[in-house]
């Protein structure tokens, strides 16, 4: 995983979050350079409570493909991130708590943009989108 935020939103203080979300709001405006593909945004959980869910694949448009966030808990916050080589929100959700242990939700949604052929394209998006 290749983190696209110059720090994840965890780390970020309430000074920090305003340059976070633009960060963000920078990295998705890029994604307009390409095509607006056809995509499967495949939703996984990651949090101890949700980790043995089936992923959910759902389709989206490249160009709003941030629409996907809407589907899940992000109370907490979104990094961006380059997982296996696809365009992934790292997306945080609520609190809470497994026999007195503190947990947060965490869901990946990783965008695959595909061709007519319904083939899985690569954008090279961790080279065009630097900050």
């Amino acid at each position: 995983m290749r983190l696209l935020n110059t720090k994840s939103i965890l780390d970020c203080n309430e000074l920090e979050e305003e340059k976070h979300n633009q960060e963000n709001q920078d990295l998705l405006s890029k994604l307009s350079n390409y095509p607006n593909y056809d995509c499967a945004a495949i939703i996984k959980y990651f949090d101890e409570a949700n980790k043995d869910k089936e992923p959910i694949i759902k389709s989206c448009n490249l160009h709003n493909c941030d629409e996907m966030i809407n589907y899940i808990d992000s109370k907490n916050g979104v990094d961006i991130a380059i997982v296996e080589d696809y365009l992934t929100f790292i997306v945080y959700g609520q609190g809470y708590f497994i026999d007195n242990i503190s947990y947060q939700t965490q869901t990946g949604i990783q965008i695959r943009p595909y061709d007519s052929k319904r083939d899985f394209i690569f954008l090279n998006i961790s080279k065009d989108i630097v900050l």
